[in-house]
């Protein structure tokens, strides 16, 4: 069975015995995002992303069934749905950058009507078809910029380094990138750790990555200032150890 998220994020969980504690093993779905069901649990449903693969436990109740297919995206770091196609009107839910709506043809004072009968700014997003922003992914990737760190975080409300690793380079039009850090340098390192650095290198720490600006200075999603921030890359290497590998486009 095939589930739609109607919320701005649900959480994937590792463990539903404790879904007040994030674990190694959680993520998270966007608006809009598809979650394949393969068992009930209780009030959970167990199966995985369809975006990426990953396992886990999601609310029933922040999934819905037979959802109209989505067919455009939010291209800015956020955004709200109104009530009413007014700003006046007060937002009913907020969406993160990359979230999926179901838009109709119908539009009124700059706005856009969705299916579930709900407004959003024209300006805030765009034809999911061949979307792609544009080729610098150093650029992409500051739309996260001040992004508080969350452990798990797929959004522009909480994010974690390889979240935003994973989302910089889907709006790049990468649609395939896993969700863990691991996972990304085993599919993604093309380079030695010992490659000179340059604009838009995916670099690789233990249990780390981040997205270079130029050769000193790298962004990054870090529990250590729980924010996203761009810093010099030798303050990575003190915290992190050595760079494992690196991926270049």
């Amino acid at each position: 069975m095939l589930l739609t998220t109607i919320t701005s994020t649900a959480n994937i969980l590792g463990n539903p015995e404790e879904p007040h504690k994030i674990s190694n093993a959680d993520s998270q779905l966007l608006y809009g995002e598809q979650f394949q069901v393969e068992q009930e649990h209780g009030i959970y449903v167990y199966g995985y992303s369809v975006l990426d693969g990953y396992k886990g436990y999601v609310e029933r109740d922040q999934l819905v069934k037979d959802a109209e297919a989505e067919n455009v995206i939010v291209k800015v770091r956020a955004t709200h749905l109104y009530p009413a196609p007014d700003f006046k009107s007060r937002p009913v839910d907020r969406l993160s950058f990359l979230s999926r709506i179901t838009a109709r043809d119908e539009t009124q004072n700059g706005f856009t009507k969705t299916e579930d009968n709900y407004w959003v700014y024209s300006d805030h997003i765009a034809p999911i078809e061949n979307f792609k922003l544009p080729d610098d992914l150093a650029q992409i990737a500051t739309v996260f910029l001040g992004t508080p760190y969350l452990f798990a975080g797929r959004s522009s409300f909480g994010i974690d380094c390889s979240g935003l690793v994973q989302q910089s380079l889907k709006a790049h039009g990468l649609s395939n990138v896993p969700r863990d850090s691991r996972d990304q340098q085993k599919e993604l390192g093309n380079l030695e750790a010992d490659t000179a650095l340059q604009r838009n290198d995916i670099v690789f720490f233990k249990g780390h990555v981040g997205i270079m600006m130029d050769d000193q200075y790298i962004l990054n999603a870090t529990a250590r200032h729980m924010s996203t921030v761009i810093e010099d890359i030798n303050d990575l290497k003190t915290a992190y150890g050595d760079i494992l590998k690196i991926a270049r486009l």
